[in-house]
């Protein structure tokens, strides 16, 4: 997608859908989830979904659903950084339930700058995570000089960066393990002539090398302890997705 191309609210919607969904699911998302998520038909998710495939945001394949491609997570997770910490903004500091917090961000994270948002961060303490538990997505998304190919990755403790398969199977089947952007795993052995042996979310997987060079990851670095809430009433008032 050209840089000077400007996405819709409900583009950035759709993207953003997608991006919390593999945050809870760990997999490709399925029409049906997004449809749930945004309140709109299926038929409507489907056109959608080959819009943002058209363009190169989303690995799309009918029936088995939608991924977000390196340029479509980098999308997604700027708006959602947007979000996550406007709703730390209005819950500490403005002092609204988080209900309320949730339907004004979505509105406000679509207008909003990027250096408005970094300075909302600042003013908070840069949290890590929104008033629901959610990750806070970094502002500055890592280099291609922190990251490696998994297959060449070494002992140790890595956060996937981007799948970078144009094969559409492999990324369905490295959904379905849980490899997705922002999935943590932890290189456990390189087997000499064979595959490497990976564990994530606690099971162990082997795999060949024209699987792991299709995964760019990044070793993990310890996350920024969110400051305490000015407002911690306010966290308990009301639940909702974010």
């Amino acid at each position: 997608m050209s840089a000077q191309e400007k996405l819709s609210p409900s583009e950035e919607e759709y993207l953003e859908a997608i991006y919390t969904k593999q945050e809870d699911h760990k997999k490709t998302v399925a029409t049906r989830d997004i449809a749930q998520c945004l309140g709109v038909k299926d038929a409507s998710v489907t056109g959608m979904l080959k819009k943002l495939s058209e363009k190169g945001l989303v690995s799309y394949a009918p029936y088995r659903g939608a991924a977000l491609t390196e340029e479509g997570f980098k999308i997604a997770a700027r708006i959602k950084r947007r979000h996550r910490l406007l709703e730390c903004f209005l819950v500490d500091i403005c002092g609204i339930d988080r209900r309320e917090s949730h339907k004004q961000a979505c509105g406000i994270e679509h207008v909003i700058s990027d250096k408005a948002i970094d300075s909302i961060s600042a003013q908070l303490g840069h949290p890590s995570e929104c008033p629901g538990g959610s990750t806070i997505p970094l502002a500055k998304q890592p280099t291609e000089e922190d990251s490696s190919r998994l297959s060449s990755a070494s002992k140790g403790r890595y956060v996937v960066r981007l799948l970078s398969s144009k094969d559409a199977d492999t990324i369905h089947r490295l959904c379905s393990l849980g490899l997705i952007p922002g999935s943590e795993v932890n290189v456990r052995q390189h087997i000499s002539h064979g595959p490497i042996v990976i564990e994530t979310k606690g099971t162990q997987i082997a795999l060949g090398k024209e699987i792991t060079d299709s995964i760019v990851v990044r070793p993990v670095r310890e996350a920024v302890k969110p400051i305490k809430s000015r407002v911690k009433a306010a966290r308990h008032r009301g639940s909702t997705s974010d």
